[in-house]
């Protein structure tokens, strides 16, 4: 029986909160000069007035100073909450949709609800603790920040059960303007147990990630997964920048997976801001 628990380390949350706002940082300079770089920018499904270039590039500069305070820990909830707005601003304003971009949105709000900036962040220093990694946070919010990633693999699995897909012609069709992949792989005795592969694989991550005996695994499964996404879809530099910003917000989400420091000797009762409530359930070992 899976058993969730009450707390979570800080030091875990606060790396995968450093890797979305590093994320942030590159999309906002991404998204905000692509007008200026020939990508015309107008509404998703053409609602809404189509605005000028100085307006996506000061969005950029909002999201990009965002996405700095994300990274050091300065007020990183709302940050985060702005960089997710700001994601959906230039999604829904200026039509830039993209798979990553979507769940650079979909963790950065996420991440607005969860006390992502205990550890490694301006206020632990100021506090004089969370650096050292031993605070724990309160853990639904990481949970429901965990369970994004498993919807992310489980999705993408699923949508690949289709004929079209299992029979190579999918990978066929992606591969063949990689700059990386041999045409001589280009047949079905080749991408046919690649695409069955590609399906089992993020089906095992999806859930495999939640057990600890089975995390290992999963994580090097995970990470081999994307390295050949990179290497199968990519037809030029952006798009191995593109798919290596996604592995980034899915493979740093491993993180959020860890229920305890390596090496703590016990559980030990977070710092608490004077404003804040005792965390429900939290004991110390002595």
């Amino acid at each position: 029986m899976l058993r969730l628990p009450q707390t979570l380390p800080a030091r875990q949350l606060a790396g995968y909160r450093v890797l979305v706002g590093l994320v942030a940082g590159a999309k906002a300079l991404e998204l905000g000069a692509s007008p200026l770089l020939g990508t015309a920018a107008s509404p998703l499904f053409g609602v809404g007035p189509v605005l000028p270039a100085p307006v996506w590039l000061a969005l950029g500069a909002v999201m990009g100073l965002a996405a700095l305070a994300v990274v050091t820990g300065w007020h990183a909830r709302p940050a985060a909450l702005l960089v997710g707005l700001c994601t959906a601003g230039f999604v829904w304003g200026a039509g830039y949709y993209s798979n990553h971009t979507y769940l650079l949105f979909t963790v950065a709000v996420l991440l607005s609800f969860t006390d992502c900036d205990a550890a490694w962040s301006v206020r632990s220093r100021r506090g004089g603790g969370g650096d050292g990694g031993t605070e724990r946070v309160w853990a639904p919010p990481v949970l429901v920040l965990r369970a994004q990633i498993t919807v992310v693999y489980a999705y993408a699995a699923i949508s690949k059960i289709r004929p079209d897909f299992l029979s190579g012609n999918g990978l066929a069709s992606w591969a063949r303007d990689s700059v990386l992949v041999p045409a001589a792989a280009l047949v079905p005795a080749v991408l046919v147990p690649m695409a069955f592969g590609a399906v089992l694989t993020e089906l095992f991550v999806a859930f495999a990630l939640w057990s600890s005996r089975l995390r290992p695994a999963a994580v090097v499964a995970g990470v081999g997964l994307h390295l050949g996404m990179i290497v199968v879809l990519s037809d030029g530099l952006h798009a191995v920048v593109e798919l290596g910003l996604f592995a980034t917000l899915t493979c740093g989400g491993y993180l959020l997976f860890a229920d305890r420091v390596p090496g703590a000797g016990g559980v030990v009762v977070p710092r608490q801001r004077r404003s804040e409530p005792a965390l429900p359930g939290v004991l110390t070992r002595r």
